[in-house]
């Protein structure tokens, strides 16, 4: 009984699925190719760059306040210092230590801001990237009487004949023979 309802529901989804025009497309090939990738990379690049710079400036901080500490310690190790400049100079000493530490504490917090905006950022630039190639396949689909394309990145197999990522890149006004300069360049590497 239970394989003869496997069966057939095997050969209604048959043909359902016979009946319906589908295609596919290479999302990855779509986002690197799209108008804004080169542009979306190299915002992404400037902004690491500009954060690198600014955790640079604060590294830069904390050295000195780290070349302090040990100018501190020096002088606290000086032997003809009286006791009230070694307190003195202990007392020093214990306020650069926590300058370095509040120092570092700062960069680390930083560092996690930093990289939560680029990550951030990154995300957000995909979403446009990966929303605008979505409405133009839907758009072909809808031109085409497709009634599903499908990302072929994600399928052990399909027929090149159901391939329209060619199609699509039309759409976004982007030449195909640069997904091949893309597909060789791959290759290169």
């Amino acid at each position: 009984m239970k394989k003869a309802i496997l069966a057939v529901s095997c050969m209604a989804c048959w043909t359902v699925l016979s009946d319906m025009k589908i295609g596919t497309v290479n999302m990855v090939d779509l986002v690197k190719l799209h108008p804004s990738y080169e542009t979306n990379k190299a915002l992404l690049k400037s902004t690491d760059k500009d954060y690198k710079a600014k955790l640079d400036k604060l590294q830069e901080d904390i050295k000195a306040i780290a070349d302090e500490g040990k100018k501190a310690q020096e002088d606290l190790a000086n032997p003809m210092l009286s006791a009230a400049a070694k307190a003195s100079a202990q007392k020093k000493l214990e306020g650069v230590q926590r300058r370095y530490i509040a120092a570092r504490q700062d960069m680390e917090a930083e560092v996690r801001r930093y990289q939560g905006e680029l990550a951030d950022l990154e995300a957000r630039l995909m979403k446009l990237q990966t929303d605008e190639i979505r409405e133009k396949i839907s758009v072909y689909a809808r031109e085409h009487g497709f009634d599903m394309i499908i990302d072929s990145t994600m399928l052990a197999f399909s027929k090149p004949s159901l391939e329209v990522t060619d199609d699509i890149l039309r759409v976004m006004k982007v030449d195909p023979e640069k997904r091949k300069t893309l597909k060789a360049d791959a290759k290169a590497k």
